[in-house]
């Protein structure tokens, strides 16, 4: 019993993302940094630090989002502390704020078209002190990408994942240009 649970943590660490890999979905969720958006935002007490606190897929999205190429609170969490880190809003230690992401609407086709897709999400985005505990900012961001097929036949499913992806990462975009201007 015990040389299984031996071979058993060894399989599963040799399934473990090799440090400095990044998870396959998560990149195209990230938000690139802009040369024209600020260096800073205009409240500079954000640079104290964002820790990403809870990543909640309500409703229809917990479904939705789950079923288009299995995008999960992890990656949405990981594409969030990526896209902060970038921007230095990340906290090392000690954070000022905590911001918390709820994904409570995401309409995917039910059928997906062979030619075009349309995917939309709605997502409330929440900073809180993380001494008191009390909101600080919130903000609701509803995005919509469609897909059309130029050359060539994709798969519908790929073609989805790629515009679920895609509404993601424009609702960050959203969040983050609201959060520099607060």
């Amino acid at each position: 019993m015990r040389y299984l649970v031996l071979i058993l943590a060894l399989i599963l660490a040799a399934c473990q993302t090799k440090s400095g890999e990044v998870h396959p979905r998560m990149p195209q969720m990230v938000v690139p940094v802009d040369p024209a958006e600020p260096p800073q935002p205009r409240d500079g007490t954000l640079q104290q630090g964002i820790e990403v606190g809870e990543i909640t897929l309500d409703g229809s999205a917990a479904g939705q989002i789950g079923e288009v190429g299995a995008i999960s609170r992890n990656d949405l969490r990981e594409a969030l502390i990526n896209t902060l880190a970038s921007r230095g809003l990340l906290a090392a230690s000690r954070p000022a704020y905590r911001l918390d992401m709820r994904i409570d609407g995401a309409r995917t086709p039910t059928i997906p078209g062979p030619f075009e897709t349309e995917v939309s999400v709605a997502a409330t985005y929440v900073l809180t002190d993380a001494a008191t505990g009390s909101e600080v900012w919130r903000t609701t961001e509803e995005t919509s990408v469609q897909r059309k097929i130029t050359a060539g036949f994709p798969e519908p499913v790929l073609m989805e994942r790629d515009a679920l992806e895609q509404a993601i990462r424009d609702s960050i975009a959203r969040m983050l240009s609201q959060l520099y201007r607060r």
